[in-house]
């Protein structure tokens, strides 16, 4: 009887030591953890990914200037000059330079670098910039004196012909005192900063815009 109590002993106690052995190993032992390691991925960009952003813009109008400018005509005809009229037209227009960018061949745009924006700089060769239009406004513009002919039932009148020769001149007028106030550089500086604009939201942080011809030139 006795032996039989101490096998029973026996085992109570390594049972026990058992248990207390599978509990301190469960504390030393780190609950696993899961590390996800990611590989930073490099975009690059090709030329004609650059020429197909700046073409998008289609035509850059960049500057505009509003002039305004006067200008007497008169006309004498008939028989001894019999006839006569005058008048004073006032013409108002917005003259409005900029380039266009959809005939940029790709050969313009060169890439130094491996394509990566970080790591390439871009230089672009761009044609200068050049008066798109000028535009008559017919809001404001208008005859502010005329002097019709005395015999007009005789002379018939010219007053129409000559409104429309003030307009032709003072719009070239417009377009030559645009020039003069440096519209042409005026643009080109917008179109430079408008493309590096576009550029950098591609990520190119090095960008060089040169002109293939002067301004003084148009």
């Amino acid at each position: 009887m006795k032996g039989l109590l101490s096998l029973i002993l026996i085992i109570v106690i390594v049972a026990a030591f058992g248990y207390i052995g599978i509990n301190a190993v469960g504390e030393k032992i780190p609950s696993a953890q899961i590390k996800l390691f990611t590989t930073p991925t490099t975009v690059t960009v090709s030329g004609p990914v650059i020429l197909y952003a700046i073409r998008n813009q289609v035509k850059l109008e960049t500057t505009s200037m509003v002039l305004a400018n006067d200008q007497d005509i008169s006309k004498i005809w008939g028989v001894e000059g019999a006839c006569r009229e005058s008048l004073t037209y006032l013409g108002y227009y917005t003259v409005t330079a900029g380039i266009d960018l959809q005939d940029i061949p790709e050969k313009d745009i060169k890439l130094d670098g491996s394509g990566d924006p970080a790591q390439t700089t871009v230089t672009l060769n761009l044609p200068p910039a050049n008066i798109l239009h000028v535009e008559l406004d017919t809001q404001r513009s208008r005859v502010v004196q005329s002097n019709p002919s005395i015999l007009s039932q005789i002379c018939g009148t010219q007053l129409p012909e000559m409104v429309t020769e003030a307009q032709t001149n003072l719009r070239k007028s417009a377009e030559v005192a645009a020039k003069q106030q440096n519209i042409i550089n005026m643009a080109q500086d917008r179109a430079s900063f408008e493309l590096k604009k576009l550029l950098l939201q591609l990520g190119f942080t090095r960008v060089n815009i040169q002109f293939t011809g002067s301004a003084n030139d148009q």
